[in-house]
């Protein structure tokens, strides 16, 4: 398989399924997460809608929580099993509400033309780009717990603060990117190589959006790793990204990107319908 995509979803199956279909090709494999937690209506109705396809690999399920260290579990054994099936040029990481822009085809020739690299956002921390405390080094400098929560909020053990485990150095980004096969074995690695450090980011606020960036940036991969990503995600305020409308549609086909996210077929489906007709060709 030239691409691998893992999807992580938690509702919305009808339009995972969707998502699927826009993105096959011969040498394109899936392999999907339903979150742990998610209504067994959802995930039977993934299955159903996917079910008899030899190109779709279900990875076991992880009770996710937000901004939890249970979603880099969801990502570990999804990589885990992309690579136990035979891991392909790029992995690419998908949510259930993400969309692709161009044709599938298309994607994978842009892929292919960046051999043995990963596409992921990064930027060292502290960072203007957070507006957490000291540029997003609270989320590490304390210990958070994901399912202690106050309004919401992942609560976390006050004034007792740690250091960053040795040999690493914090950096942040976009949770969604593309790995090569030689980045998909060095996460899968960590775990095993440094379990001092991966004990360190189970109490890490929003690991998934650390995790990657932080191993690859530590490893000899590091000059492998391009800093840009193939998503258009915009951020309104807050911690939640937009959910793009029919209104956004010229900037999302101006952006120039593979991907964007995110989508919800129960507030706008129009939008996908155009998407298909005039960016991907469908239908």
């Amino acid at each position: 398989m030239a691409v691998a995509y893992l999807i992580r979803a938690h509702h919305r199956p009808e339009q995972l399924v969707r998502l699927v279909e826009r993105l096959t090709t011969p040498t394109t494999s899936f392999f999907v997460h339903v979150d742990g937690r998610a209504p067994g209506v959802v995930y039977e109705t993934v299955r159903a809608g996917l079910a008899g396809r030899d190109d779709v690999h279900w990875v076991p399920r992880v009770d996710s929580y937000y901004s939890g260290f249970s979603l880099v579990r969801s990502v570990v054994a999804g990589l885990d099993e992309v690579q136990r099936k035979g891991t392909p040029a790029h992995t690419v990481l998908l949510s259930g509400q993400c969309y692709p822009l161009r044709p599938a085809a298309e994607i994978e020739s842009a892929l292919a033309g960046r051999p043995g690299e990963s596409l992921v956002e990064r930027f060292h921390l502290p960072s203007e780009r957070w507006a957490d405390e000291d540029g997003g080094l609270d989320r590490v400098r304390y210990r958070y717990f994901e399912r202690v929560r106050f309004r919401t909020r992942t609560l976390r053990l006050p004034l007792l603060r740690r250091s960053f485990p040795a040999g690493l150095e914090p950096w942040g980004g976009s949770a969604w990117c593309v790995l090569s096969g030689e980045a998909v074995a060095t996460l899968l690695a960590f775990h095993h190589e440094r379990p001092d450090a991966w004990s360190f980011f189970r109490r890490v606020k929003t690991p998934d959006e650390m995790f990657v960036q932080t191993v690859l940036m530590s490893s000899p991969l590091r000059d492998r790793v391009a800093n840009e990503t193939v998503h258009h995600i915009e951020w309104p305020g807050g911690s939640h990204p937009r959910t793009f409308t029919s209104a956004d549609f010229d900037r999302l086909a101006a952006s120039g990107k593979l991907f964007a996210r995110k989508f919800d077929v129960a507030r706008d489906a129009e939008i996908l319908d155009r998407i298909d007709r005039e960016l991907l060709g469908e239908g």
